[in-house]
């Protein structure tokens, strides 16, 4: 996994700290036709209010899935406000990976991965060497974001991690989570891309 990196500590984790949980609509596995995967952004006061909801479209296992989320918050009015990015998982879209270090690098925003269970890498690694047998960056991105952090016990939660300190990181989760363990931003995001699968087909 990556190396160790140093973060500077947050002086206030607050409870309307401005933040963006981005996750993808719903498609058909399946289908081996060239569709167009929406990925929403909704960007809240911690747990507050929705303040925005941007959206970009990537393909199925998009090789450029990062470039083109973070394009995506670089070009969002709400951009220089945000004090972080929250993500279920670095994959979307299907075996679209995100490079969660260089979402950060290139926007200066940390970013937060939100996880229910451990990875399982050896599935992971062998899934993509049969789908991608001459593609070994999305494997790199994988190992890029670092070994998942426990951050809690019950109910378990891991995390990963770029430009956030590990206490700073579960206190902010903490300031904008209203129900259960996942902050409100990614619930919503999480929700419109159902219902945009359920409306769809």
């Amino acid at each position: 996994m990556n190396e160790k990196r140093t973060v500077k500590r947050w002086r206030t984790v607050k409870s309307k700290t401005p933040i963006i949980g981005i996750d993808d609509g719903g498609f058909d596995r399946f289908s081996e036709e060239d569709i167009n995967i929406p990925v929403f952004g909704v960007i809240m006061k911690g747990s507050a209010y929705v303040d925005g909801i941007i959206q970009c479209y990537l393909k199925k296992d998009d090789p450029q899935a990062t470039t083109t989320i973070t394009q995506m918050i670089l070009d969002s009015t709400h951009k220089n406000q945000l004090k972080t990015i929250f993500l279920q998982g670095i994959t979307i879209a299907g075996f679209g990976v995100l490079d969660i270090v260089e979402m950060y690098e290139i926007t200066g925003i940390p970013v937060i991965v939100v996880l229910r269970k451990y990875p399982d890498y050896l599935k992971i690694k062998s899934a993509l060497d049969k789908a991608f047998p001459t593609d070994q960056d999305r494997w790199q991105s994988i190992l890029r974001a670092g070994e998942p952090i426990k951050a809690k016990k019950d109910p378990i939660l891991f995390l990963q991690l770029a430009g956030i300190h590990p206490k700073d990181a579960y206190l902010l989760i903490k300031a904008c989570t209203a129900v259960g363990t996942i902050p409100e931003a990614l619930r919503i995001a999480h929700f419109i891309g159902a219902s945009y699968f359920h409306y769809s087909y």
